[in-house]
């Protein structure tokens, strides 16, 4: 709906009220409480139209019921017309080749194929470097695969976490896509020995910085040879932050997590609750909590015994998913009595931080995981 026909309907609305609801008891009625119920009656006015009215501004509402879809490997022709061409990917990969360094790597194979559980269409490429993956709807640089070339892996180079961080972000630097420019935050660094001076390779990871805030969804994980600095692995995930504004405040948000959970949850005694912004990616959680009741979490669900020891999706499995929609939202953290939930102590809420929906979720606290994170004895970053 554009913004002259919302006026229009906001300034009927208003008419209205004002002349035939409370034309009798405008001597009555204290100007704030007449303006509070005009304002609750346009805000009622937008939600019916997928609109939010947060102080002068209309937002357009951007949740939508999470898609069902089964497990398949074929890649229909309807899909594939809306991949990029095997030349495309050609030449993007080519592109990132020349960018890290390799101007003569050629593509010895070219293929499409559809990732299982994600449902991902990826161009995967392959050269005597390695394996390049593309995801085939946006584009963009998905992973770098490089088996070392130089004989077996060396050990013993002696390498101390001082000089790991600083080649991680040099490293960082060579292997960012092309045009990101972007500045990353180093959120983990370890090393596959327990020792620095053991281990003969290490892992960085990185998110894009916003500000005081990351965004896990757009992330850098590089892992290498030390000294050589031969890449030994490279994952890119590259979903967008959109950057919007703040106009949920900490208390509405919490409000708003509070009334979804009492419509869900019944038999838990809540414990405490707490909120923190955070930059994370629309999912289909709560709707799944929401639908599934006391299935959710059952991560057999969807599986079927073939042998002892031995599982698979059943035919009929039937999964969900969002829109990959990164937005800035209120985490909103309720934990439960631990005697009433051993196996989901926690859950979280995403609050959109400008249109008040919730977009998603997270079982468990995600805020005392991030404390867990940085703590955890393998990584390095900080010690």
């Amino acid at each position: 709906m554009g913004n002259e026909n919302l006026d229009k309907i906001m300034k009927k609305s208003r008419m209205k009220i004002a002349v035939s609801k409370f034309e009798e008891e405008e001597h009555t009625i204290p100007k704030r409480n007449l303006l509070k119920m005009v304002a609750t009656f346009v805000l009622t006015i937008g939600m019916t139209f997928g609109l939010v009215y947060a102080g002068n501004v209309v937002y357009e509402k951007i949740w939508k019921e999470p898609e069902a879809y089964k497990i398949s490997q074929e890649i229909t022709e309807e899909e594939k017309a809306q991949c990029i061409s095997e030349t495309e990917a050609e030449e993007i990969a080519k592109a990132y080749l020349k960018k890290i360094g390799y101007t003569d790597e050629s593509i010895g194979s070219i293929g499409l194929y559809k990732e299982s559980l994600s449902q991902e269409n990826i161009w995967s490429m392959g050269s005597e470097l390695g394996t390049i993956r593309i995801d085939a709807n946006t584009g963009k640089l998905k992973s770098v695969s490089m088996p070392v070339r130089e004989g077996s892996i060396p050990y013993n180079y002696g390498i101390n976490r001082e000089e790991a961080r600083r080649v991680a972000y040099e490293l960082l630097e060579k292997y960012k896509p092309i045009g990101d420019t972007g500045e990353y935050e180093l959120v983990s660094l370890k090393r596959n020995a327990g020792k620095d001076e053991e281990a003969y390779i290490w892992y960085a990871e990185f998110y894009k910085k916003y500000g005081d805030l990351y965004n896990a969804s757009e992330r850098i994980k590089v892992g290498w040879i030390p000294t050589s600095n031969i890449l030994y692995c490279l994952d890119i995930e590259q979903n967008t932050y959109e950057n919007n504004e703040e106009k949920i405040s900490k208390e509405e948000a919490i409000q708003i997590a509070k009334e979804k959970e009492e419509q869900i949850e019944t038999t838990r005694e809540i414990q405490g609750i707490k909120a923190e912004i955070r930059i994370k990616q629309m999912n289909e959680e709560v709707y799944l909590r929401e639908k599934l009741k006391e299935d959710y979490g059952n991560i057999m669900l969807n599986m079927e015994k073939v042998e002892d020891g031995v599982y698979r999706y059943k035919e009929d499995a039937v999964f969900y998913k969002t829109e990959e929609r990164v937005r800035k939202v209120w985490c909103v953290v309720i934990t439960y009595n631990p005697e009433e939930s051993r196996y989901l102590p926690a859950f979280t809420y995403y609050v959109d931080s400008t249109t008040g929906e919730i977009i998603g979720g997270s079982a468990g606290d995600v805020l005392f995981s991030e404390e867990e994170e940085k703590n955890d004895v393998n990584n390095v970053i900080q010690k």
